[in-house]
């Protein structure tokens, strides 16, 4: 018996002597060879370059047409590009492809600075142009490498200010500008009343074009190796360049078409361009049909998408763009013009709302209306008495623009922002001339010693001349104290810096004016800390005001017909007009600001352009 117990489990235990190590083998030595050899195997990883499109117009806010929202690019939607692919681990690279770009001076200093993360985020920024002026160029400066078509052209041939002037015009058409300034450089009614330049008003724009010059040299030298400011002074007065000049003096690295640089990167061993994905074009819809009806109303009143829950924390940003202008109720509100009204309702918003912590108010403007901006600077005011604002100003903050903004807790500029402007101006068009030179005649009764002020068929009468400089000083004096009062400063020491003058962001920080140089990431930083807000903290950032659908508007406005508000000047209809708003000319500013002189005789404005090309 025992011996057959023997024999009976000497299978049992070679079966088991052979069956662990198989088990041992099969799910743990093999698998361990097997990932070895993997990684002996696996290829490098790739790294990949990304391209980018640098072209358009940017503005701070979308605006609204005729049909509803345009297809207008933000910077906030530039910025939140440019971090995805800051912040993508998997990008090693960014070709960007720099074309015609819309932007103030400003803000074009803001995309740069923007554009610097790229550096510390240790990914290589390569600027592609077919040729460039100085804002394609100061871009392209902040990048690692700058490639240039090699028939194009580099037009660094540095910067003017172009003032357009009218009085010959006003001369012909036989209409009389009566005008008057409170201020010594409050130069805006010079395009109106001369037919060149005051010496002010030459000493001050002399004044702001070298500071704004010196700016751009300074960035060429940041960006460009051994180049100084003194050597990019010397070579922008050699400028434009052929490409092979501006390659020879060293203001771009290689000259290449676009796809022989898309081959040489895609040639480097480990490393390629990671091809666009095509968006989907939306196409126009068929009006003969229903189901293009249907997309049609699709398009005017998109679908509402789902809000995710919001943050304890919130901060709320206005947006304050364009001119000041009183309260116009059209059947089409447009956010390209600044009214008391809209921003009272973006104030009241943020006050009532607990979860809003602070309050960032973004302004580009050049002024306007002088009761608006103070409406608008009580607004302003009573928010900062309860809860932190902070402005960041764009490219213009300036006369109404800087009223606005005074108010705040902290200011902040762009170096390049233009500001200040602290004077009035006022006056208005006798047309008397030009109406009976087309055979037109007025016969006017009065009653009132003044009571043709606001008439467009004569110049102002000694008595009405006695008080519209009356009413030009008491502004001019409320405006100083209220920028003195929010500056913790006294009268005399801003009067000293008024006077009507526009001064550059860097200027104006120097002379006490703002208080820190930035744009609006700045500006948002500033805001958490003064809650007491980390990086770490999620905040909501919440945009006013609102804007509106298109049939959302229509319905407002019929509910407002109902309710007796009339709705009587077009004017935001006319400002948004397609061939209008691309030309953007002097013209369209002469219209606002006639328009705006209808209804006041004193303005807090900067009414003319200054382009810097």
């Amino acid at each position: 018996m025992p011996v057959r117990k023997e024999n009976k489990m000497k299978p049992l235990k070679t079966l088991w002597q052979t069956v662990v190590p198989v088990f041992l083998i099969i799910f743990f030595v093999l698998p361990m060879s097997a990932e070895e050899q993997t990684e002996e195997e696996a290829a490098p990883p790739v790294k990949k370059y990304v391209e980018f499109t640098l072209s358009g117009t940017y503005t701070d806010i979308k605006e609204m047409s005729f049909f509803g929202t345009s297809s207008t690019k933000t910077l906030r939607g530039l910025f939140k590009k440019l971090d995805e692919l800051k912040n993508d681990d998997e990008v090693a690279g960014v070709i960007f492809k720099i074309g015609n770009i819309g932007i103030g001076w400003a803000n074009l200093q803001e995309v740069r600075k923007k554009l610097g993360e790229f550096k510390d985020a240790e990914k290589e920024m390569i600027a592609y142009l077919e040729s460039g002026g100085n804002a394609q160029y100061l871009l392209a400066t902040a990048m690692d490498r700058i490639v240039l078509m090699p028939t194009g052209n580099l037009n660094l041939i540095g910067l003017r200010a172009e003032i357009l002037f009218y009085k010959g015009l006003l001369e012909k058409l036989d209409v009389e500008a009566d005008m008057l300034a409170m201020g010594e450089f409050k130069s805006g009614i010079e395009p109106f009343t001369r037919e060149g330049m005051s010496d002010a008003f030459r000493e001050s724009m002399t004044e702001l074009l070298d500071d704004l010059y010196a700016q751009l040299l300074e960035k060429i030298a940041d960006g460009r190796d051994g180049i100084t400011s003194e050597i990019a002074a010397e070579l922008i007065d050699r400028g434009p360049f052929t490409a092979k000049e501006a390659q020879e003096a060293k203001l771009v690295d290689t000259l290449q078409y676009y796809d022989e640089l898309l081959d040489t990167i895609n040639e480097t061993p480990d490393t390629q361009v990671a091809k666009q994905n095509d968006k989907k074009k939306r196409k126009v819809p068929d009006m003969n049909s229903f189901a293009g009806m249907i997309q049609l109303f699709n398009m005017l009143n998109p679908p509402q998408r789902a809000k995710a829950r919001p943050a304890e924390n919130q901060l709320a940003l206005i947006y304050a763009s364009g001119p000041i202008l009183p309260d116009f109720d059209s059947p089409f509100p447009t956010t390209s013009i600044i009214t008391p009204k809209t921003l009272k309702k973006a104030f009241e918003k943020a006050r009532a709302d607990n979860a809003i912590k602070a309050v960032v108010l973004r302004v580009n403007s050049p002024g306007g209306s002088a009761i608006a901006s103070d409406l608008i600077w009580r607004e302003v005011m009573r928010t900062q008495r309860e809860k932190p604002v902070i402005v960041s100003m764009a490219n213009y903050a300036a006369s109404g623009g800087y009223y606005i903004s005074m108010a705040a807790g902290t200011i902040v500029a762009q170096p390049g922002t233009l500001t200040g402007s602290i004077g009035v101006f006022g006056g208005k068009l006798n047309l008397k001339g030009l109406y009976n030179k087309v055979g037109l005649t007025k016969e006017i009764i009065t009653h009132g010693q003044n009571a043709t002020l606001y008439s467009d068929y004569g110049s102002f009468t000694e008595t009405e001349r006695e008080r519209v400089e009356k009413m030009m000083k008491t502004i001019y004096e409320d405006f100083v104290t209220k920028a003195a009062d929010g500056r913790q400063t006294t009268f005399d020491e801003i009067d000293a810096v008024a006077q009507g003058r526009v001064w550059t962001g860097k200027q104006a920080k120097e002379l006490g004016l703002v208080d820190e140089l930035g744009g609006l990431d700045t500006a948002l930083t500033i805001a958490k800390k003064e809650v007491g807000l980390t990086d770490e903290d999620r905040v909501d950032i919440i945009v006013l005001p609102e804007q509106k659908s298109f049939f959302e508007q229509i319905m407002e406005s019929i509910l407002e017909e109902e309710a007796g508000i009339s709705a009587p000047l077009p004017l935001q209809l006319a400002q948004q007009h397609p061939a209008i708003h691309k030309l953007n000319t002097q013209w369209h500013r002469i219209v606002t600001w006639l328009t705006l002189f209808e209804k006041e005789r004193v303005v807090t404005a900067l009414p003319y352009d200054i382009l810097i090309r």
